[in-house]
């Protein structure tokens, strides 16, 4: 019997402003995959990332998440799908009236694993251990507003993460940051991903990240996915897209 794929996404369409962001994007992802998505600036993958989560409903076609239909949820129903989900935005997306350890104990505390393994989400053992892997041991008290933006994406990132999540999903993880850094963000959630099993996704414009990341790569083009495959079979593409953007790998 075939397993429920973890993500299905079918003919997703989405126009902003009369512009087509995505057009035809179709998607499969089994469970404890790791997976980098790629695509040039405004080519609709943060708008893609958010309907995975239900932030955005597509004007056509089906999202189905752990194997359910996002358009037939009531409003509970998709949180407790949420509550699956690590997501880190692009922008941090930090709750400004709450300290860095904060942000993370409220995550703990709203997760469905958590309360289902009767975790205490107050301890703060697990999330200091994430603020100092990406930097920020000294920062559980800080506000967001004290911290710069590459702090702030990093306290994001160590919030997806502290509540186990069977998906999580990095939009530009590593926008802003220096190289060393960038690596060791991305040794981290890669360590995380073999330690827990969790299906990951990452979406960046940097092909180095996407390589780094996963040998796995979906390049997104047009509104719809334009190629999916290992890094050494795309190199071997005779697509022009597909050859630009690999161009950029050292």
């Amino acid at each position: 019997m075939a397993l429920t794929p973890l993500i299905e996404l079918k003919d997703i369409e989405v126009t902003f402003d009369e512009r087509k962001i995505l057009n035809g994007f179709s998607l499969t992802v089994d469970s404890g995959q790791k997976l980098s998505l790629v695509g040039e600036s405004s080519s609709g993958k943060s708008t893609l990332l958010k309907i995975m989560v239900g932030l955005i409903r597509p004007d056509r076609g089906l999202v189905k998440i752990f194997g359910r239909d996002l358009s037939r949820l009531s409003d509970g129903e998709l949180r407790q799908v949420r509550q699956r989900i690590g997501m880190q935005f692009q922008s941090g997306a930090l709750f400004d009236s709450m300290s860095v350890m904060e942000n993370l104990k409220l995550a703990r505390r709203e997760s469905a694993h958590d309360q289902a393994a009767g975790l205490a989400a107050d301890n703060p053992a697990e999330p200091l251990k994430l603020l100092a892997a990406v930097g920020l041991a000294s920062a559980e008290g800080r506000q967001p507003f004290e911290l710069s933006g590459g702090m702030r994406k990093r306290a994001a990132r160590a919030r997806a993460l502290t509540t186990n999540p069977a998906l999580a999903i990095f939009d530009e993880p590593t926008a802003g940051l220096d190289p060393v850094t960038s690596r060791r963000i991305i040794n981290l959630i890669q360590s995380i991903s073999d330690q827990s099993g969790a299906t990951m996704i990452l979406a960046t414009t940097d092909v180095q990240v996407a390589r780094h990341f996963s040998p796995n790569l979906l390049v997104l083009n047009q509104g719809r996915l334009w190629a999916s495959d290992t890094i050494d079979h795309l190199r071997a593409s005779q697509d022009i897209f597909v050859q630009k953007l690999l161009s950029r790998l050292l």
